[in-house]
């Protein structure tokens, strides 16, 4: 059965910077478990990769449909089960990486969501990616800051004007549908704001409970970086024996 290690976790904990430092250690490759991640056009309040880490480590599902198009588990699924098998041909680890945990779920044990007996489809170890609850708000906090000051509103703007619009898949995405609001006048800046840094909290809290229901988990805090890397590293040496 083919291994891969999936990497989950809350947003804002780290998960993109852990598994590029992870990247410099092993040869591995970066399949994107994010709904977001996926459409171009939607940059900022993704934290996609820059062009600088997709050099570093080669990332897959991510800029590959349009902002007008539907992505659904299905889809991912099927493309990642293509880039495991691409991956794993040139003796690289596949390494999914996201939080987006209905996309993880569905690869690992397929669509039966109402078996009690679902039988893995990979050979996988999973890490759980966490924080201090504090530590995480206050991340969160800061990205939500950074993507504003980084033009978030302007990119909405821009998308609106290409016609993307509320019905868009895309733009139900936190931080999306709530400058959307504030453009349309039902939200003032401040109030967008706090809603974008509330939604993000809920939807990290929804993820974590999400991810502790999953088998064979293992849950490290960020801030025994070192030591998951050199257990990390120990699970490749096996990967390739």
């Amino acid at each position: 059965m083919q291994k891969i290690l999936v990497i989950g976790g809350p947003t804002a904990v780290g998960k993109s910077d852990f598994a590029l430092v992870l990247s410099e250690l092993i040869n591995m490759e970066i399949i994107s478990a994010d709904s977001v991640q996926v459409y171009r056009g939607i940059e900022i309040a993704t934290s996609k990769p820059t062009t600088q880490e997709q050099l570093k480590c080669k990332h897959h599902l991510v800029n590959i449909i349009s902002p007008f198009d539907t992505f659904n588990a299905y889809d991912f699924v099927t493309a990642a089960k293509n880039a495991i098998a691409d991956i794993s041909a040139q003796g690289k680890l596949p390494v999914i990486v996201g939080g987006t945990g209905l996309y993880i779920d569905s690869l690992l044990y397929g669509f039966d969501f109402e078996s009690t007996k679902k039988e893995p489809q990979f050979d996988y170890k999973f890490i759980l990616l966490n924080d201090v609850r504090d530590n995480l708000y206050r991340k969160i906090n800061i990205r939500v800051d950074k993507m504003l000051n980084n033009g978030l509103i302007n990119e909405v703007k821009a998308l609106r004007k290409m016609g993307v619009n509320l019905n868009n898949q895309c733009m139900q995405a936190i931080g999306y549908k709530e400058v959307y609001a504030y453009l349309d006048g039902e939200l003032e800046y401040d109030e967008m704001v706090s809603l974008i840094k509330k939604n993000t909290r809920n939807y990290a809290k929804r993820q974590l409970t999400w991810f502790r229901h999953e088998k064979n988990l293992e849950e490290w805090l960020i801030q025994d970086r070192e030591k998951l890397l050199e257990h990390l590293c120990q699970f490749y040496i096996e990967y390739k024996k």
